[in-house]
């Protein structure tokens, strides 16, 4: 694990300096958005790794987005767990059990590695929940990430509705300290605010308001920086809907997350509407 971390570490020191000289840019030229020479070279030779947001705004300095520099990364293809991360995604909207089942058993085939037992404890959870044994598991993985990436948010977005109260709540705490420079690239952002929203539905099937009240708050907060980002405010808009239907004001509560749904509809998004009628369904009818 380590040895693939350094190979890693040092293909995207590679890659960054080669689309660094191709662009004719300077080692100085970084200075202004924060980056010594020193640090920069150490990053370029595979001795360092960059913290996400400064990574960004280095390859936003060359107008590359941090998408198109994965795909480099990752030998111009997908990533496969990325890849097999959107699957479990639609099948998860869409309630395909066989897909997942397909996943859940490929995955435990291999699960000496640690992204496949990651899938495999992510799709097993979905499919039937986890051990107590399987939960800590899973939470030790989540509280040893340093660098979040795309899979690893994914995996947590499959997680989070099922895990120990307590142990969500410090998770959410750390991560939202400490990696909120991720919301700058939008498929993070969605990402991000989805495991928001669906640790939110957890929190208040349990009857923890007051918690819901300050995660959301949170949300609402970021997403003014992103007014334009449809997506997430509609994520956003029905989980504050089941909090104000949970609080009392249900006529107001069902009128936002109805809207939410016709408006994932309006988007061409039938798994999201679809997931989200099945949410207001459980929730009211009780």
């Amino acid at each position: 694990m380590k040895e693939k971390e350094e190979f890693s570490m040092s293909l995207m020191g590679e890659i960054f300096c080669d689309l660094r000289t191709q662009r004719n840019f300077k080692l100085s030229d970084f200075t202004r958005v924060g980056l010594s020479k020193s640090t920069l070279s150490d990053f370029e030779s595979g001795k360092s790794i960059l913290r996400f947001d400064k990574l960004d705004a280095a390859l936003e300095l060359m107008h590359i987005e941090i998408a198109e520099f994965e795909y480099f990364v990752n030998g111009m293809h997908s990533d496969y767990f990325v890849e097999i991360c959107d699957e479990i995604e639609v099948a998860n909207y869409t309630q395909n059990v066989v897909k997942l089942k397909s996943i859940n058993e490929e995955a435990r085939q291999y699960d000496s590695e640690v992204g496949n037992r990651m899938i495999f404890l992510a799709t097993q959870n979905l499919l039937y929940g986890l051990t107590e044994a399987q939960e800590r598991e899973i939470i030790d993985l989540m509280f040893n990430i340093e660098i979040w990436s795309y899979f690893e948010l994914s995996i947590l977005s499959f997680v989070v509705e099922h895990l120990n109260t307590r142990l969500t709540l410090s998770l959410m705490e750390d991560f939202w300290k400490e990696n909120l420079h991720y919301l700058k690239v939008r498929k993070y952002r969605e990402k991000i605010i989805q495991i928001a929203c669906r640790a939110s539905v957890k929190y208040l099937r349990e009857g923890q308001l007051e918690i819901t009240k300050k995660l959301l708050r949170k949300v609402e907060k970021v997403l003014l920086s992103y007014k334009k980002d449809l997506f997430c405010h509609n994520m956003y808009r029905f989980t504050s809907g089941l909090l104000d239907y949970h609080l009392g004001n249900r006529r107001q509560g069902e009128q936002k997350m109805i809207a939410s749904i016709r408006l994932f509809e309006d988007l061409n998004l039938p798994e999201m509407k679809a997931y989200y009628q099945k949410t207001f369904v459980e929730q009211t009818e009780k």
